[in-house]
């Protein structure tokens, strides 16, 4: 459950928002429809804690994970459509990352019965299973099911994603956003 408290927000002097506040429940769908300048981007960056409010809170409990689809996206023109996707796994790289230099410094240590030894092997431990849970997945067969699922054929994956119209690149972006598995999607404008 999403709490949204006394929530403001100012531009220029200017209010948007004034003291909002409403609950977001699991399984809850919800539109925010309004004109342009209302502020339904501003809430949902604020929701996805990439905007601040003026005065207020977003309390969203620990572990809940909020997936967030901006209205205008950055694709990079140089990758093909998989290349571009399988950027949603890159948390299972930065965990190999961390991986390595944990055990970097694990091999340099000799306190073994310290326990900054022991929290740095309970470390590696907690880690290791995050990685073999992130990788028992099988990676491509998602990336092309999620694809072929938001409308691609197979012989769209290896062609760069410069040749797809906005649309298509929304849909890009949206895979990969659906691969990360969020508890919670936002949506901003997704009829574009």
């Amino acid at each position: 459950m999403i709490s949204i408290n006394n929530l403001s927000v100012e531009f220029s002097a200017k209010s948007l928002f004034d003291n909002i506040n409403y609950v977001i429940n699991k399984k809850d769908k919800i539109a925010l429809v309004g004109k342009n300048g209302a502020g339904k981007s501003t809430m949902l960056k604020i929701i996805a804690g990439l905007q601040h409010p003026t005065s207020g809170s977003v309390a969203v409990p620990q572990g809940v994970t909020i997936g967030y689809l901006p209205q205008h996206m950055t694709i990079s023109d140089s990758l093909t459509v998989i290349e571009e996707v399988r950027k949603a796994f890159s948390s299972i790289d930065e965990m190999h990352a961390r991986f390595d230099r944990l055990n970097e410094q694990l091999s340099s240590r000799t306190d073994y019965d310290s326990p900054e030894y022991q929290k740095l092997i309970d470390n590696i431990t907690t880690l290791t299973e995050h990685i073999a849970m992130a990788e028992s997945e099988n990676c491509e067969a998602e990336m092309e099911k999620t694809l072929i699922g938001l409308g691609f054929k197979r012989s769209d994956f290896n062609r760069p994603t410069a040749e797809f119209s906005g649309g298509w690149r929304m849909r890009i972006e949206l895979a990969k956003l659906l691969l990360t598995r969020p508890d919670v999607l936002l949506l901003d404008e997704p009829t574009n």
